[in-house]
């Protein structure tokens, strides 16, 4: 028989920490669905792995309420990530001037030119609301900086405005945006919304006629938009939030 020891207090204390980890991420059954946190637990289980290094759930013998539900509102907006395929950076988007000569560029040149570079331009959502608005209506006159691994691809930042999709976005939050109008269920795309402007949604249901998009924040219900050529601006590939996710 394999002999027993004593647990260590620190042993402990990650046991106890991890307890209510587990209590906190009974939420991910309503904020995620049945199948939380997704099919890649490995992706899963490594932030899990890296939050316990840097300490986060390692702090005093018993967890507060509110330090439980802060856990589990960034575990599920982790998990949702992970289920979308988004990664996710907990800081804020390293931002540039762009160019001088680049700032008014039509809207395709202004991408090549940022993407070349290992950028891309940066716009605001907000100011893409109301009839007849387009996402580059006004200058950019800012760039991001594109992580070196990511696959090649045209993208854009975005800058999130409001609440429909807590916990995984959060108004303010940077996004990086793959262009292109490929549909997958459960990603989450940029869409033009007819006259109401662009949204950021998560994709549901879709044939070749209509989308669904739907909130992750109850609130808002799911809206149908006709599938035409220039409903889907791009697919969100990453998610800069500097208030550390919560």
């Amino acid at each position: 028989m394999r002999p027993t020891h004593p647990l260590t207090s620190e042993e402990r204390r990650r046991v106890e920490a991890d307890a209510a980890v587990l209590e906190a991420l009974g939420a991910l059954a309503s904020e995620c669905g049945p199948d939380a946190p997704g099919d890649d637990h490995a992706a899963y289980l490594a932030w899990r792995a890296a939050e316990l290094r840097r300490g986060r759930v390692l702090g005093a013998d018993r967890w507060s309420d509110d330090q439980v539900s802060v856990v589990a509102r960034r575990a599920a907006g982790e998990a949702l990530a992970i289920r979308s395929r988004i990664r996710s950076c907990y800081a804020a988007a390293t931002t540039r001037p762009a160019p001088d000569d680049a700032a008014l560029d039509p809207f395709p040149a202004a991408v090549q030119a940022a993407n070349a570079m290992s950028r891309a331009p940066h716009l605001d959502l907000g100011v893409a609301a109301g009839p007849g608005r387009e996402l580059w209506d006004e200058p950019c006159e800012s760039w991001v900086d594109i992580p070196g691994d990511l696959p090649r691809g045209q993208f854009i930042a975005l800058t999130v405005s409001g609440d429909s999709m807590v916990p995984l976005l959060h108004s303010g939050d940077v996004v990086l945006t793959q262009l292109g109008a490929a549909v997958r269920r459960d990603a989450v795309v940029v869409a033009r919304r007819g006259d109401d402007g662009y949204v950021v949604k998560r994709v549901g249901d879709f044939d070749d006629w209509s989308i669904e998009l739907v909130s992750l924040n109850p609130a808002y219900p799911p809206v149908r938009v006709p599938r035409e050529a220039d409903t889907v601006v791009g697919t969100v590939v990453l998610r800069w939030c500097a208030h550390d996710g919560v």
